[in-house]
């Protein structure tokens, strides 16, 4: 009998690791050196940058890490302009060879709005106004829709999904995200919580989660607290995992506030928590995805049914409306396709054959294949 596997590879959940606030800009522009905790992406991947402190200690040591960055696409609003460097994505030669270099990772480009939003709201929150709330709904959903077909233009790459700055969004913008063509969305950061969603508050857009701080596992000055906060932290990380929930790390790549706080989560202060994450996910059976890749197999998965045709043959439809991306698994190794006479030869894990490169059609498991 084929079935469908839960995640990719029949692994036990996927990982997912979204970098906040990536922008072509420097807090202490009269620096002549950069450093990475003034940095949020203005060094690309020069020393001293942001970038090459995360690739170093790092990427590096686990290169199976994907990792999606979400870009505010304009210049932040926010940013203090005579203290610092602020460029849009799209106005620097260097920054531009930077997005298509991390693209050329592997990695994932999602949308995390225009400007951001007016004012520091750590500095007078009473003036803090969203960047949505700046403007009409036609008028803001035309912006977005000016920078993806902008970004589409300048780099051949589609944007699928993004997330709301500082998770706030109004529900009734949401039919707007899905005008523009976003077929998923960050919402909310809900701590442990396996919040994929197919569907967001019946909208056919898909909700996907955040649900672990990159800093979980640095340490306190209380010893006995950091000891307790480990142990549970830990012990949730692994539920999760057993469960089969979507895991995905939220952090920031900018460090310093413009209030001379500093901001948390972050990749300067959280690289030996996250360190620690990934060195134990080495042990586990699990999937790293950008977050496109998690919500198509997830809208994949919910929208791929197998039917029993008889005579030990199955037909494979799809009724989403991405492209089918999924694992199947069967007792046998090899899979004909009826209508092509083609041969699938699956791959063995756990006692079980696997198979993704299936496509939408009727089969037949065979043990042997006879040329």
């Amino acid at each position: 009998m084929l079935k469908k596997a839960k995640w990719k590879d029949d692994c036990l959940s996927p990982i997912l690791l979204g970098i906040d606030d990536l922008c072509d800009g420097y807090f202490k522009k009269e620096h002549q050196k950069i450093f990475p905790f003034f940095d949020a992406g203005y060094g690309t991947t020069n020393d001293g940058s942001i970038f090459s402190y995360l690739n170093k200690n790092l990427l590096q040591k686990y290169p199976e890490i994907k990792i999606t960055f979400f870009l505010p696409f304009g210049k932040g609003a926010y940013w203090d302009k005579d203290k610092s460097i602020i460029n849009d994505i799209f106005e620097r030669v260097e920054f531009e060879e930077f997005l298509n270099f991390i693209l050329g990772c592997g990695y994932e480009i999602a949308y995390h709005g225009h400007d951001h939003g007016l004012i520091n709201s750590t500095l007078d929150p009473s003036t803090w106004c969203c960047e949505f709330d700046q403007y009409s709904k036609e008028e803001y959903f035309d912006i977005i829709k000016s920078d993806l077909a902008k970004f589409k233009d300048r780099f051949g790459y589609e944007v699928y999904g993004g997330r709301s700055p500082g998770y706030k969004f109004k529900d009734d913008l949401i039919d707007g995200l899905c005008e523009c063509g976003f077929k998923w969305w960050s919402f909310d950061y809900k701590p442990f919580i396996n919040n994929i969603n197919l569907k967001y508050n019946g909208y056919n857009i898909i909700e996907m989660p955040s649900n672990l701080s990159g800093d979980m596992f640095n340490h306190s000055k209380n010893p006995v607290k950091s000891a307790a906060k480990y142990f549970l932290n830990l012990y949730r990380l692994e539920h999760m995992i057993k469960d089969g929930q979507a895991v995905s790390i939220a952090e920031h790549f900018f460090r310093t506030r413009f209030d001379g706080k500093i901001q948390m989560p972050n990749i300067y202060n959280d690289i030996n928590s996250l360190d620690f994450i990934f060195g134990y996910l080495r042990n586990k059976d699990v999937w790293y995805a950008t977050f496109s890749e998690c919500a198509n197999y997830y809208e994949s998965y919910n929208n791929t049914y197998i039917l029993d045709v008889g005579d030990g043959a199955f037909e494979i439809k799809y009724k989403g409306d991405w492209k089918m991306f999924l694992t199947f698994i069967s007792d046998h190794r090899y899979l004909q396709s009826i209508q092509t006479k083609e041969i699938y030869e699956g791959f063995m894990k756990s006692g079980r054959w696997l198979f993704n490169d299936l496509v939408e059609g009727v089969y037949k498991e065979r043990k042997d294949v006879f040329r």
